[in-house]
């Protein structure tokens, strides 16, 4: 089992890719992003106290986090580029470098799939097998964003990473399919997290719950006051 508070790699297996067509990207969004304030230090711990859990239960509704980015790991522009020092690309197996691109602009941080594969390259973000190592988004963003690892997958611990301004990343189970995928969670909503989705084209965030019943991970993408 992964440590608490530990960034380490680990598999992520083949995102299954489907027939989607591939959306413009909005360069406006980039241009005019701004870093929000985040109120958590660099040196945070990453459980959550009860009594905050609580706190963030009952203003659950009123937490709505920038949505600027809609990006799919099947766009032409990126979908070719490999992952690390695997053969597997973008495409078939990138949906968790699209979902961090996803919070990174949200953030502040001018990016997409391919540029942000290409600087964690470069930044020893990849081990040979294609998996990203979690340290590697402060080294490929030049510390302006950085990752925090949860042991606890439930709810509040997605609500407190929104309330704080930053992005949660939950990996699940593909429904009948034997796959693990990536979304980012933009915000909660009384039907339930409201999600963007690598593989699927919307104009608004698709719901959580019609993706899966039962996440098998956390990670939260922030930024650098």
């Amino acid at each position: 089992m992964l440590k608490n508070g530990a960034l380490t790699s680990f598999a992520v297996k083949l995102c299954i890719s489907v027939a989607v067509s591939t959306p413009a990207l909005l360069q406006a969004t980039l241009l005019n992003a701004h870093e929000p304030k985040i109120q958590i230090p660099p040196n945070a711990k990453v459980y959550i106290k009860p009594e905050y859990r609580n706190k963030i239960t009952q203003n659950r509704r009123n937490v709505v986090l920038p949505d600027r980015a809609n990006f799919l790991q099947t766009d032409k522009r990126w979908s070719y580029k490999t992952i690390g020092g695997s053969n597997e690309t973008i495409e078939d197996d990138g949906c968790l470098v699209t979902a961090v691109a996803m919070a990174l602009v949200n953030l502040g941080y001018p990016t997409d799939p391919g540029d942000l594969s290409t600087r964690l390259k470069n930044n020893n973000g990849f081990n040979s097998r294609g998996w990203l190592i979690w340290d590697g988004i402060e080294r490929a963003t030049a510390g302006h964003a950085h990752a925090h690892f949860f042991r606890d997958k439930h709810d509040n611990v997605i609500r407190a990473c929104l309330s704080e301004g930053y992005y949660p990343v939950l990996r699940f189970d593909l429904p009948t399919r034997k796959s693990t995928h990536w979304v980012m969670v933009v915000r909660e909503t009384a039907q339930g997290f409201a999600v963007r989705d690598p593989l699927i084209k919307s104009e608004r965030p698709v719901l959580l719950n019609t993706r899966t019943k039962k996440i098998d991970a956390v990670r939260c993408v922030g930024g650098r006051r």
